[in-house]
């Protein structure tokens, strides 16, 4: 235990010390008798299970009572005292009472706290109030009236006053950390208090398991060895329990011959000189185990008997110290907090109302000194001499500005909807940027999506995309976010809508119309009238390869003739549609599927319900033979 009254470990095993404890002590550190210890250890050892104590010997005169003596508030003593060591739970019963002491001291360091916050709260506020109350009558001139003059003193009294609460408030913290410190260490004498009472009774109960064990063991012996008594005596034929006790005996040794014939049937066919020496090893091991067990039941009981007479006392006796010293720090601190709350109320009151003979005026007497005629004599004539005049100047003219986002939906940059060489020019771009913007992110995130172009987008984020774009398409950037590409069918989308609502078209009519002549519907049924492959030009005739290249000059110079700002978002376009069939293992989408789904977005159909079907087929038949001859049709121009 150190010089505090706590218990502390030792590195062998569970110690504990207690400084002595006088009747007359207000707290488990007063002063009283010396005592010596004489440190011994005791082991307890059984298989595996070790359990070793430093225990202290003490001065039998010397050791602190464990009477629990109850007084009358007259201060005399009553008869009535309790031995807490014949209490079943005694020791509980005092660290019950030891937490609610320290718990009565944390509530007052919780009320402390917050009175301090209060205090705190109340005089920065108040002392807010005086200084911005000074700076103002500082701006305004104070100090050219009486009343000026006079509330600027009832000003700087507040002050004081706030002064005082902040004082106050810093004192109650101090006391509050300084209690709550103190709970915190006598916390900690409690904890450990408790913690040694544990180790001990850990110790003890582990002694006693181990107790057990060797009486176990000592049992299992004995029985083993009478049993081969037994078994030794059948195997004489029973002459000696005749001779030792008649025929009872004989009854009985039969009995018990019988009962463990089954446990011995191994041990048929055993010879006499074999069954007496196993029953010479079995009473040595019988006789081992009992030593075993009465040395370890005289340890338990030692064990005991040093805790019950010896340790146990010692704690009960630091406990109830404690309690007292807690209780009496806790009537000293209230005490302390009571005579500091009246300082404060009574410093309050003095600067309110100075004492006779102070020398300082009351805020009544402050009060009193003001005289309002002559204040305002003083007024009227100061105004009079520093009268301004009137601005008659004209109130200029000041143009709002608008925000970024705020001009940018007053001009937005419409591209749904207007012609494709309009735009382009507007933007100075080469190709459309939604288009550039599209395929940036279809090649980033949906080259191996399943479907690409074919399957369609969620309506609701189609139709926010294309709010973005039809604002400003250079603002928009799906790379970047996650909204954009958190479904790339809804690029995808947004990017067939827009060149289906191209104002005549990405190809005009013209051009159309020269471009789809070069199928007819007997090439629809032909096979691989498209094909650019070399193992399919291998099959071709030299008609067929001269009808090819006829076709792709035919389109190359359709194509040509376009106006460059659709010749270049076509050849744009069509290399985009080559990567993402280069992808068709993955995203299954071949030249043909995207001539299924671009063929009527690029070329579409005139207003001729009879031809609408056959239009759509060829329009398709044109994309895919494009995408097979890309190369071929646009290196021509």
């Amino acid at each position: 235990m150190a010089a505090n009254g706590e218990f502390v470990d030792t590195q062998q095993g569970v110690a504990t010390s207690l400084k002595p404890h006088s009747n007359n002590s207000n707290s488990s550190g007063g002063a009283g008798g010396q005592h010596q210890e004489d440190a011994s250890a005791m082991s307890v050892r059984s298989g595996a299970t070790s359990v070793s104590i430093e225990r202290q010997s003490y001065d039998l005169q010397n050791l602190p009572s464990t009477k629990l003596s109850i007084s009358s508030s007259s201060g005399q003593y009553s008869s009535t005292q309790v031995d807490l060591t014949e209490i079943d739970g005694g020791l509980a019963m005092l660290l019950e009472r030891s937490r609610q002491s320290l718990n009565s001291c944390k509530e007052t360091v919780v009320f402390l706290k917050n009175r301090a916050k209060v205090e705190e709260d109340y005089g920065r506020s108040l002392q807010k109030v005086a200084q911005t109350t000074l700076k103002t009558m500082d701006r305004a001139g104070a100090g050219q009236s009486t009343q000026q003059t006079a509330w600027q003193r009832l000003v700087e009294v507040h002050e004081t006053l706030a002064s005082n609460r902040m004082k106050f408030s810093i004192t109650l913290s101090e006391m509050s950390d300084y209690l709550s410190n103190y709970v915190k260490a006598k916390e900690g004498v409690r904890r450990r208090l408790k913690e040694t009472e544990q180790r001990y009774q850990k110790a003890i109960e582990d002694s006693e398991a181990s107790l057990e064990k060797a009486r176990a063991k000592y049992e299992l012996q004995s029985i083993e060895w009478e049993k081969l008594l037994v078994k030794t005596s059948k195997s004489d034929g029973g002459g000696n329990a005749a001779a030792g006790g008649g025929q009872g005996a004989v009854s009985k040794t039969k009995n018990v011959s019988n009962a463990v014939s089954g446990i011995f049937g191994k041990h048929k066919g055993t010879t006499q000189e074999t069954l007496e020496r196993m029953g010479q090893e079995a009473g040595v091991k019988t006789k081992m185990a009992n030593e075993s067990y009465k040395r370890i039941l005289q340890q338990t009981n030692t064990m005991r008997r040093d805790f019950y007479d010896v340790q146990l006392p010692k704690i009960l006796a630091s406990v109830m110290g404690l309690v007292e010293e807690v209780d009496q720090f806790l009537k000293f601190s209230l005490g302390k907090y009571a005579y500091t709350y009246e300082s404060a109320v009574l410093a309050d009151a003095i600067t309110l109302k100075p004492m006779d003979g102070a020398g300082g005026a009351g805020m009544v007497e402050m009060v009193g000194d003001i005289d309002s005629k002559a204040d305002l004599d003083t007024y009227l004539q100061t105004a009079a001499r520093t009268g301004g005049r009137v601005n008659r100047a004209s109130i200029p003219y000041r143009e709002y500005e608008m925000t970024a986002v705020a001009r940018l939906y007053a001009n937005p940059k419409h591209i749904f909807g207007v012609p494709l060489e309009a735009q382009l020019e507007r933007d100075g771009q080469r190709v459309p940027v939604i288009l550039a913007k599209c395929a940036e992110a279809v090649e980033a995130y949906g080259l191996q999506n399943e479907g690409i172009y074919r399957q369609s987008g969620q309506s609701s984020q189609v139709a926010r995309l294309r709010n973005e774009f039809d604002l400003d398409a250079s603002q928009v950037d799906l790379c970047a976010t996650s909204s954009g590409v958190s479904d790339i069918n809804n690029v995808a989308s947004v990017l067939k809508m827009y060149l289906r609502e191209l104002p005549g078209g990405l190809v005009p009519a013209a051009q159309r119309t020269t471009m789809l002549g070069y199928f007819s519907a007997d090439d629809l049924d032909a096979e691989g009238c498209g094909g650019g492959s070399s193992s399919t030009h291998a099959q071709y005739s030299r008609d067929q390869d001269l009808a090819l290249a006829q076709r792709i000059s035919g389109l190359a110079s359709a194509i040509r003739s376009l106006p460059r700002p659709h010749c270049d978002t076509l050849a744009f376009l069509f290399a985009h549609l080559d990567k993402v069939q280069a992808f068709q293992e993955f995203n299954m989408m071949n030249a043909e599927n995207l001539g299924i789904v671009f063929g009527p977005t690029i070329f579409p159909t005139v207003n001729d319900p009879t031809n609408a079907a056959l239009d759509i087929r060829r329009s398709a038949k044109l994309v895919k033979f494009i995408l097979d001859n890309r190369k071929a049709i646009f290196e021509a121009l």
